[in-house]
Parts: structure tokens; sequence; C-alpha cells
């Protein structure tokens, strides 16, 4: 065998070429690489405390406004429920053609307290006052979270009584007041002398509630 090169000739004594030899390093080589690759992937304590203490931090940030997310989500549910409690109360007087009162929740009868409920009944001797021979329409248990709930009325009365006709015997303003004094999870609403009802809205959306005249609620700050 010979191979030319440069002019010259090389006989196969001088030069050789081997072709049963195969080098096995690079298979050895691949082999070390996966192994140092799987080792990579694993988390060191140093890394996993690093990274726990960073969620912790996040949930710390954002629990508060989860709890105020969530208060304003039931001062909502409050008034929905206020309203729908005043129009029950004005319809079955329209349809009852009977004086329908509306009073604060208490055991055995009408109490103080509105944020523990309220009770719908015809008020057949016109008090204000649920009797033992009088109908009752609909008991509302409901506990807002962390809130206190006024209701300021004409005449100073803590009911409300609706007549036949379907006009209010007592007009005001119901509110909903965050016991912390916070006003973004204040809440109100309006019943004017026609028995209607209007509910405060975020109107320049500064995350406070008012009436169309621009009034917040008269809540203690």
């Amino acid at each position: 065998m010979s191979i030319t090169f440069s002019n010259r000739t090389l006989s196969s004594r001088h030069f050789s070429i081997r072709t049963d030899t195969v080098d096995t390093m690079p298979v050895r080589q691949q082999a070390s690489d996966i192994y140092f690759s799987h080792r990579d992937v694993g988390v060191t304590l140093t890394e996993l405390l690093v990274a726990l203490s960073i969620v912790s931090i996040l949930v710390a940030l954002t629990m508060p406004n989860l709890g105020r997310y969530w208060q304003g989500q039931q001062s909502d549910v409050y008034i929905a429920n206020l309203q729908r409690a005043i129009a029950t109360t004005r319809s079955t007087a329209i349809s009852s053609r009977e004086i329908t009162s509306l009073c604060p929740y208490a055991e055995g009868g009408c109490g103080n307290d509105w944020q523990l409920g309220m009770i719908i009944f015809i008020d057949k001797n016109n008090d204000g006052i649920i009797d033992e021979n009088e109908t009752l329409v609909e008991n509302i248990i409901f506990t807002p979270n962390n809130s206190s709930v006024r209701w300021r009325a004409s005449g100073g009365k803590n009911y409300l009584r609706y007549s036949p006709s379907g006009v209010a015997r007592q007009f005001g303003r119901f509110y909903l007041c965050d016991n912390n004094g916070d006003l973004t999870l204040a809440r109100a609403l309006v019943i004017n002398r026609q028995g209607r009802v209007r509910v405060y809205r975020d109107r320049n959306t500064d995350g406070i509630v008012e009436d169309i005249d621009g009034q917040m609620p008269d809540c203690p700050g």
C-alpha cells in the first residue's frame, strides 16, 4: 500500500492507517455528561429556604387584601339582602292591603340590632312590633363581617312600615359601616317618601360609595 503526498511516495513501512481501532472516550465522556446533568437538577437546602421565604413574604402581603376583598363582598351581599327585604315588605303591603313592617331580628320578635337579621310581618295594629296574632312573612338571618348597621329614619323609629298604597311610613337611610372605620367597606341605601329604594354607588371611582349628591355613608371614622 502506498499514498502519494507532495509528489513523494511513502511506503507502507513508514505510514500506516489503522481502521480496526474504536475510540471509546466519547462514550465515557457522554456517560459522564449524563451523570452531571442528573446532579444539576437538584435543589440545595439554601435555595429551598430562599424560595420558601419569598413565598411567605408574598402570602403576607396578599392576605390583608384578600380579607378586605372578602369583607367588601359580604357588605355587598348584606345590602342586596336588605334591598330585597324592603322590596318584599312593600309588595306584601300592597298585595295584602295591610300595613307591613320590617324590623331588626331578635329571639321571639323585633330587636335593636339590624346586623343580626330582619323580620317582615303584617302589622295589624300598626305598632312596628310583631305580636302573637300577627303573620310572619319572612325571617332573614344574616350577620355582616365586622360591620354594624344603622337605620336613620324619620321620627327616630327603629322599624320600617309600608302602607297598602306602597308608601313608606318611615323614610330615611340604612348605613352599613366597617367597625374599623374603613369607608371603602361602607355601604348605604336611601328610602324616599314614596317608598322607593336608591343604593349608594361608587360614582367617582375613588373606592367609596356615595349618593347622587356626592354624600358618603355617615359612618364613624
